[in-house]
């Protein structure tokens, strides 16, 4: 009777085994399939933006912009004068002006 028990145990334990394991491999096959159909649409995306930076390249390159320019009749002015007198932008005229120490570190 014990032998029976035993092996029976034995053989369902086995069975429930396979079927836990042959579960666990589908789930692991369908999110490895999910995986693969993710990295076919990160290079599909890689390479759009990719081709998405080349037009913008070349619609907005310095020759390209100076093409249209001429198109719409625009001209290129020369800078003639000279301001010698440049100052820091965005500084207060406050902190242009020095400060003035009234006292000496001697005793």
């Amino acid at each position: 009777m014990k032998l029976k028990n035993f092996l029976l145990f034995l053989v369902v334990s086995i069975f429930v085994s396979l079927v836990g394991n042959l579960y666990t491999n589908m789930k692991i096959n369908e999110v490895s399939k999910n995986l693969t159909i993710l990295n076919k649409d990160i290079v599909e995306l890689q390479i759009i933006k990719d081709q998405t930076f080349n037009l913008y390249q070349e619609q907005f390159s310095i020759q390209n912009i100076e093409k249209i320019s001429a198109l719409l009749n625009y001209k290129k002015l020369d800078v003639f004068i000279v301001n010698k007198n440049l100052s820091s932008p965005y500084k207060l005229n406050s902190e242009l002006v020095q400060i003035d120490i009234l006292g000496s570190l001697s005793k």
